[in-house]
C-alpha cells in the first residue's frame, strides 16, 4: 500500500489537489524502488496496480507503469480518502475485498495507491485489531508521503505486517509528511520541502544486525540512516541503549552521535516493562530529544505494541502478527501532551535491495 505523494491545496476540492514538485519526486522514487524489488525477486512476479480515483493518487499511481510497462492497472472510488472513525463501513468493505486469502499455490502482488487514513485502517484490520478499535487506532499512526506499507496474506488467510510507512528509499531532500495549504510555492522558497522536525521524544527502535557476510554493510547503512534522520525529523541529541547481544550495531550508531551505548541488563528480555516505563515517556513539554534502542525483534515489537496502548498480555500476542527485518528501523514519536504517533515500522529502505529477504 502506497500513500500518494505530497499534494497542494489541502482542504480544498479534490480536483485542485495535485502533486507538488516534491510529491512527483517522491512518487518517482517509490516507483523505482518497487521496480527494484520485483527485479530482485523480492516480491511475487504476478502483479497488478489498484489506485484511488482522486487526482493526487492517480498522479502517484501513474509513475508505476512508467517503470513497469506490463503492470495491469485498475482504479476504484472505494479507495478515496475517508474518515474511518466516523464512517468505517467503506474502509471495512475494502478490507474484506482486498485482503482475501489467495488460492493454495498461488502467489501475486497487489500494489494499492491510496490515502493515509484508509491505508492505516486497513493496516489495523490486517494486524488483527477488531473493527471498533481499528476505527480509533489508525489515528496513532502518520504516514510519510509515497511511503510503503506491506502486508503478506497466505493461503490460510493469515496476515503478517512486514513494514509500515517505509520511506527511506525516498531522497531526504524530498521527504515530507504534511500536505500544502494553497499552491505549491517551494520553487519560490529555495526549492526545499516545507517540513519541521517532530517535537517531543522520538523513539528509534533498531533491530540488531545478525552475523553474516553482509552484516558490516548493514550496520553501516542503518547507522548512517539513523544519523540522517536527525537532520530533518528528530533531535540530534540522542541517547543510545541496547541489549548485550546488540552492542556491535549500537556502537556504530552511538559513534554517529558521539555517544556511548548504555547496556540493558540481561533481565530485560524477561522483564521488558522496565525499559518501557523508563524510555517510552515524553520529555518536558517544551523540549525535544531522541532515544535509540537496539535489540531483538520480539522486544522491539513488544514495546511498539505497548506504545499503541495494548496491555502487556495483548502485546505479547500481537508481536506474532509483525515480522521486521534485521537492521530495520521503527519510529515512535511521543509528544509532551502524552499523544503518540508511529511513523514507520520495520523500515529497510536504507539497505541494499539484495540484502532484503525474499
Amino acid at each position: 500500500m502506497l500513500r500518494h505523494g505530497q499534494c497542494c491545496h489541502e482542504g480544498e476540492h479534490d480536483s485542485l489537489k495535485e502533486l507538488t514538485t516534491h510529491g512527483h519526486k517522491q512518487a518517482e522514487d517509490s516507483a523505482r524502488y518497487i521496480r527494484g524489488l520485483f527485479a530482485a525477486s523480492k516480491l511475487p512476479a504476478k502483479r497488478a496496480l489498484l489506485h484511488s480515483t482522486s487526482r493526487r493518487a492517480t498522479q502517484t499511481a501513474a509513475k508505476l507503469p512508467t517503470e513497469m510497462p506490463d503492470l495491469e492497472v485498475w482504479n476504484a472510488d472505494l479507495l478515496r480518502e475517508t474518515d474511518p472513525t466516523n464512517n468505517p463501513f467503506r474502509a471495512e468493505e475494502v478490507f474484506n475485498r482486498l485482503f482475501a486469502a489467495p488460492e493454495a499455490g498461488d502467489s501475486d502482488t497487489l500494489v494499492i495507491v491510496a490515502h493515509n487514513n484508509i491505508i492505516l485502517y486497513l493496516l489495523m484490520r490486517a494486524a488483527g485489531v477488531p473493527i471498533e478499535r481499528a476505527a480509533q487506532a489508525w489515528q496513532l499512526f502518520v504516514l510519510r508521503h509515497a511511503s510503503i506499507t506491506r502486508v503478506d496474506v497466505n493461503s490460510a488467510g493469515l496476515k503478517q505486517v512486514i513494514a509500515v510507512g517505509a520511506a527511506a528509499h525516498i531522497s531526504e531532500a524530498s521527504m515530507t509528511w504534511r500536505n500544502i495549504t494553497g499552491a505549491d510555492m517551494s520553487a519560490w522558497k529555495g526549492g526545499g520541502p516545507d517540513r519541521h522536525k517532530f517535537g517531543g521524544r522520538m523513539l528509534v527502535l533498531v533491530r540488531q544486525v545478525a552475523g553474516s557476510s553482509a552484516s558490516t554493510q548493514q550496520i553501516a547503512a542503518v547507522a548512517d540512516h539513523v544519523k540522517g534522520l536527525s537532520g530533518y525529523m528528530m533531535s540530534g541529541k540522542a541517547v543510545v541503549t541496547c541489549t548485550s547481544d546488540a552492542q556491535v550495531t549500537a556502537m556504530a550508531i552511538a559513534r554517529k552521535f558521539k555517544a556511548a551505548p548504555q547496556i540493558f541488563p540481561d533481565s530485560i528480555v524477561e522483564q521488558p516493562e522496565a525499559a518501557f516505563f523508563q524510555f517510552f515517556a515524553p520529555p518536558d513539554e517544551s523540549s525535544r530529544d531522541t532515544v535509540v534502542i537496539v535489540a531483538q525483534d520480539t522486544l522491539l515489537l513488544y514495546w511498539l505494541m505497548r506504545a499503541l496502548g495494548m496491555s502487556p498480555e495483548e502485546s505479547q500476542v500481537a508481536t506474532s502478527l509483525y515480522s521486521i527485518g534485521h537492521a530495520s528501523v521503527t519510529l515512535v514519536n511521543l509528544k509532551g501532551d502524552g499523544s503518540t504517533k508511529v511513523i514507520t515500522v520495520g523500515e529497510t529502505g536504507h539497505l541494499p535491495v539484495a540484502d532484503l529477504p525474499a
